[in-house]
């Protein structure tokens, strides 16, 4: 009978990550938690820009709920600066996770969590050693990112709306669109942004945006 572990992995498609990354290698699983340590190599570029070969010395933390629990990466060779979009504890700080989470609702394996997430972040500051700067729009970091992140995404201007968007999101449709809209159009939401609140909702499910609210106002 199989096990636990291996219907996840099989969920997680971790063979196929290990395919295309093979220098990663697996730690043992402790308390569900899986670790992966070693060189991430990749061949990336972006619409209209240069390819860039590289390689990193990454930490990956993947935690038993994912991919509703976005995985912890590190750079464990000490070439990202602490100052370059990383947290205290130096964990990367890949994008909102707003973003993060829309991008594995397309495609909720760890492969999909390194293309996506992981790529892109460890792209950019390659190109930036090389180039000076960044090759994407860059938010700001911590909180105040992430709530520009989320303005940008319910498509209001204010960080105030941004917060209000995400706790009715966390609500009922059929509550939700009786409440006046934080966009400040002075309708209630079900005669305004109630499309985008909607198919948000849908995505990434009322649960989720309770408790984004709940960290955003904590």
């Amino acid at each position: 009978m199989r096990s636990h572990i291996e219907d996840q992995f099989e969920r997680w498609k971790l063979d196929d990550l290990l395919l295309a990354y093979p220098d990663l290698s697996l730690r043992p699983i402790v308390n569900g938690v899986m670790r992966l340590t070693g060189t991430l190599a990749f061949s990336a570029d972006a619409k209209g820009l240069e390819r860039i070969d590289d390689a990193y010395e990454v930490e990956i933390i993947v935690p038993p709920s994912f991919p509703r629990e976005l995985p912890l990466v590190k750079e464990t060779a000490g070439r990202i600066p602490k100052d370059f979009h990383t947290n205290d504890d130096g964990r990367l700080c890949l994008g909102s996770p707003v973003r993060q989470h829309l991008e594995l609702k397309k495609s909720p394996t760890l492969s999909g969590f390194m293309k996506h997430c992981v790529i892109p972040y460890l792209y950019g500051f390659s190109f930036r050693e090389k180039h000076g700067q960044l090759p994407f729009g860059e938010l700001e970091h911590g909180m105040k990112g992430i709530r520009q992140d989320f303005a940008e995404v319910f498509g209001v201007r204010h960080y105030q709306a941004a917060v209000r968007m995400v706790q009715l999101a966390g609500m009922k449709k059929s509550d939700a669109n009786k409440r006046p809209c934080p966009c400040g159009g002075g309708r209630r939401l079900g005669k305004c942004h109630n499309h985008r609140v909607n198919v948000l909702r849908k995505q990434l499910g009322r649960t989720w945006f309770r408790e984004q609210y709940r960290w955003l106002t904590g």
